[in-house]
């Protein structure tokens, strides 16, 4: 099926400028439910209500508004907001070409695919092609849906597809999470580095993954819409008795070893009988001594 275009842009670089269409670069496969009314079945709505009159308003009734203290606010029509983004500002203005390398992919957000509107063909192309030439990127500003986004135009296939992007104050500091220290030897290392060369693919294929639990659920609703039972089927957890993992000894499993050498858990659980042993050992000892001098006696 054919995408349809959500929206039109111009690129702008220099002095060229190239018309654009936006289209959906991604879909959402989750399973979504709708809540309804138990006793009755019936699909729920959801309400606006004011606790001022103490009734339900409609939407046509409802206006933003930005708080600026408690209980006051500056408010906002839709028409308002609209002028705000003129077709001025409205133009995918490049800023900079770099590489896309440089640019950690946590700033990503969302991607739709670029593709040229009437009268753009040529420049379309002849821009992805120079780009994909010389393994750039371009960073971009672009206003939208009520904020100015930074956005990345890339090359992809026969043409280009944006990301817009989180800004630095959007992405939280990673050093405010409390993360526990621990060094590793470099026999560690050099396992960890072996069991990832082993597992490195040249290319990415995703089309060798799939949402297991998506089609699980799916099978679910397909059993249920024609009246068949459902039986709870809840794996049991395996009971690791509190075991403390050998790094070097899952590594070495991991690459398919011999597995010889003992865990912590096993060399622990050993020594308390260990110790039983020399208990009686010794006791039995000591028996045979204090017989020996009372037949001596």
């Amino acid at each position: 099926m054919a995408l349809r275009p959500l929206r039109n842009a111009t690129i702008s670089f220099g002095l060229v400028s190239i018309p654009v269409r936006f289209y959906t670069a991604t879909k959402s496969e989750d399973i979504h439910f709708n809540l309804l009314h138990e006793s009755c079945g019936t699909r729920v709505n959801r309400k606006w209500w004011c606790p001022h009159h103490e009734k339900i308003v409609e939407a046509d009734e409802l206006v933003r508004g930005y708080a600026i203290s408690k209980n006051k606010y500056v408010t906002f029509t839709d028409e308002e907001i609209e002028a705000l983004e003129s077709d001025d500002n409205r133009a995918l203005e490049i800023t900079e070409f770099l590489s896309l390398e440089q640019i950690d992919p946590v700033f990503f957000e969302k991607a739709y695919f670029l593709g040229p509107a009437p009268g753009g063909g040529k420049t379309y192309k002849l821009l992805s092609s120079a780009m994909k030439k010389q393994g750039k990127v371009a960073l971009a500003r672009w206003v939208s849906s009520h904020r100015e986004h930074l956005v990345i135009l890339r090359p992809f296939e026969n043409g280009l597809v944006l990301h817009t992007m989180y800004y630095a104050d959007e992405v939280r500091d990673f050093g405010a999470m409390e993360v526990e220290s621990g060094a590793a030897n470099e026999k560690e290392v050099k396992l960890a580095e072996m069991l990832i060369n082993e597992l490195t693919e040249k290319k990415f294929n995703p089309l060798q993954y799939k949402d297991d639990y998506r089609e699980r659920l799916i099978d679910r609703i397909r059993a249920k819409s024609q009246g068949k039972a459902i039986t709870s089927e809840t794996p049991e957890e395996e009971d690791r008795g509190g075991e403390v993992i050998d790094i070097m000894e899952a590594l070495r499993r991991s690459l398919g070893g011999s597995g010889t050498r003992r865990t912590p858990a096993k060399r622990t659980a050993a020594k308390p009988a260990a110790r039983r042993r020399t208990t009686k050992t010794a006791a039995k000892s000591r028996s045979t001594a204090a017989h020996k001098r009372r037949r001596a006696s």
